[in-house]
């Protein structure tokens, strides 16, 4: 990837949003919330950290991830990632990943959502080393 085509892209700022759900007799939730920048490749979706400036924001501090939008979804936000390539090559992005145009009060509020589910889960770990010895 040429560095001085990654800086003149049309940055999008994003939040990746992930609830991912395991079963074990009953189901469980896990939340994933993270602010990003995305852009439109010709080589396919491209993702920088929160806090990497415009002018820093080349190789390899930006970085495909796996997102081909004629293959898999439009990079149109809001979108719901689905890949459907290769399954043997990965993603950066998990499938079922929620790509949102960035707002700060949705961020704050999935955040807060996020905290509270890993106290929840500091709670009972607690509880399970108090019972288990």
């Amino acid at each position: 990837m040429h560095n001085q085509v990654l800086r003149e892209l049309d940055w999008q700022p994003a939040l990746l949003v992930n609830v991912s759900q395991q079963s074990f007799g009953q189901t469980c939730y896990c939340l994933y919330v993270n602010r990003v920048y995305l852009a439109l490749h010709p080589d396919g979706v491209v993702c920088a950290a929160w806090d990497v400036l415009p002018e820093d924001r080349t190789f390899p501090r930006v970085h495909l991830v796996g997102w081909k939008p004629l293959r898999d979804v439009p990079f149109d936000l809001p979108v719901r990632f689905e890949r459907k390539g290769d399954p043997r090559i990965s993603s950066t992005i998990p499938n079922g990943t929620w790509v949102l145009p960035y707002d700060p009060n949705t961020y704050s509020q999935l955040e807060q959502a996020q905290v509270a589910l890993q106290q929840a889960i500091d709670h009972v770990r607690t509880i399970l080393s108090n019972v288990v010895r």
